[in-house]
């Protein structure tokens, strides 16, 4: 199975379990039904856009998109996280109703089989996504349908409990249902509520090109460790779904001929490439010229030999890079 495929597999699990709630909701009138309902309902948004931005991203590039398709992911996580929050924003008001008419929810032995076929299938979700760990879209998925098995494992505690109390206690399960129902519910909405938070965030930043400094920092070392290269002057990335696309200004010796330095320049990009998985771009330019202190001077003889006029006994010049003669003279 590759990641399309697992993508397919999260579609069909969504569906199966939002018809699980539905019919749970339908027969209990629970809130806590109800939220996960909403939830699972947010949660088919998201799998239909992974679908599709992971069937996107594999486009090749053309003169519309040169650098492919791969911020589908993003958009498609973006366009999911604010879904969440406007579900969460009805499962409070569904939650506020239900306090305001302090009406409780009807246990059922079927809603109890119901939810744990929801937790059954959000657990083998989970173990199908989690192969995919190189996959942004379907890790994010994978941590997303771990915190709904947590859920759904409060909503079928609030059905054994109503269960428990009905049959045990009928007068307290009506005292209190409708607060456990709710509190339930509220505590499902808060948790989808920081996840779609978390994933609003990594998506906006994402579309506005936020590149980590400790992976710039990465990209440099690479880029500086290939034969060659004197130093890295300038490095730019940006973020594309799975992969970063990105520029190097380096400096190479002076006198270098155009095709030693683009030889260069196309080993700095493969191994850039290798560690980024985008595009590179790497721009070339020749080392300045060693600055000498006030003691010397120098004459630039050869691509990586230098003279050099000393005035002083006391001048410790150093050139690194340059095979160095050293004559001295009166000034």
């Amino acid at each position: 199975m590759d990641e399309l495929g697992a993508a397919k597999t999260s579609v069909i699990s969504t569906a199966a379990v939002m018809a699980l709630y539905l019919s749970t909701w339908l027969l209990t009138g629970s809130v806590a039904a109800f939220s996960e309902l909403a939830h699972t309902s947010v949660d088919a948004i998201g799998v239909a856009a992974t679908y599709f931005a992971i069937r996107a991203s594999r486009k090749p590039p053309d003169l519309e998109h040169p650098y492919g398709h791969y911020k589908a992911d993003a958009l498609g996580g973006l366009i999911g996280s604010i879904v969440v929050l406007i579900a969460a924003a009805l499962v409070a008001f569904e939650g506020a109703e239900k306090l305001i008419r302090w009406e409780a929810y009807s246990p059922d032995l079927f809603a109890v089989f119901a939810v744990a076929g929801a937790v059954a299938i959000d657990v083998n979700r989970v173990r199908v996504l989690k192969r995919f760990a190189h996959s942004k879209a379907l890790s994010a998925d994978a941590l997303h349908f771990t915190t709904d098995v947590f859920a759904s494992g409060g909503v079928l505690a609030v059905f054994l409990l109503g269960l428990v109390l009905e049959r045990a206690a009928p007068a307290y399960f009506d005292l209190i249902a409708p607060a456990v129902d709710v509190a339930a519910a509220a505590a499902i909405a808060a948790i989808f509520t920081s996840l779609s938070l978390k994933l609003l965030r990594s998506a906006a930043v994402e579309l506005l090109d936020y590149s980590p400094p400790q992976l710039r920092d990465e990209v440099r070392a690479l880029a500086q460790s290939v034969e060659g290269v004197v130093s890295v002057k300038d490095v730019r990335l940006r973020k594309a779904g799975s992969v970063y696309h990105g520029e190097a200004t380096i400096e190479v010796r002076r006198g270098l001929s155009v095709e030693e330095a683009h030889e260069i320049a196309d080993a700095v990009e493969e191994r850039l490439r290798r560690r980024l998985g985008g595009y590179v771009v790497v721009h070339v330019e020749p080392a300045p010229l060693p600055k000498p202190p006030d003691c010397c001077d120098v004459v630039l003889v050869a691509p990586d030999k230098a003279l050099v006029y000393v005035y002083s006994r006391d001048c410790k010049a150093c050139f690194p890079g340059y095979d160095v003669e050293r004559i001295y003279r009166v000034k």
